[in-house]
């Protein structure tokens, strides 16, 4: 049993020695380039709140202020929020047709081709469609 506490204890203390040691950055990364590279850890979002509102306007401040890593990882949460739904299993296939969705699509193709005032009028649009939802 103690073997196993001690080798539980090893293994997450390695989980977080190498969170804290992976490289990180502020810039956008491996969003169209299909590198097998690891990405580098992108910086959290400094949003007001974990909605998807919340994580569109910390990727627009972010984008405005130059840190296009930390609006990658906005617009990936609130991309994630806003893709969490339950559909039949028959239906799993089945796209989906949500403005927010696009525009938020948009601005991280955007940010992959370093068009920031592109991928600015596509946040501007997804929170302009997540405020009319």
């Amino acid at each position: 049993m103690l073997k196993l506490l001690t080798l539980s204890a090893l293994l997450a203390g390695g989980a977080a020695y190498a969170q804290a040691t992976e490289p990180t950055s502020n810039q956008a990364s491996n969003i169209l380039n299909g590198s097998p590279a690891i990405a580098k850890q992108l910086p959290a979002p400094q949003a007001a709140n974990a909605t998807v509102g919340g994580l569109l306007d910390a990727a627009a401040t972010a984008l405005m202020a130059g840190h296009t890593g930390e609006a990658q990882e906005a617009l990936e949460e609130a991309e994630t929020q806003e893709l969490d739904r339950s559909v039949p299993y028959n239906d799993y296939k089945q796209a989906i047709a949500d403005p927010v969705i696009t525009a938020i699509y948009q601005a991280r193709q955007a940010l992959g081709t370093n068009d920031v005032p592109g991928a600015l009028r596509s946040v501007a649009a997804a929170q302009a469609a997540a405020k009319g939802a």
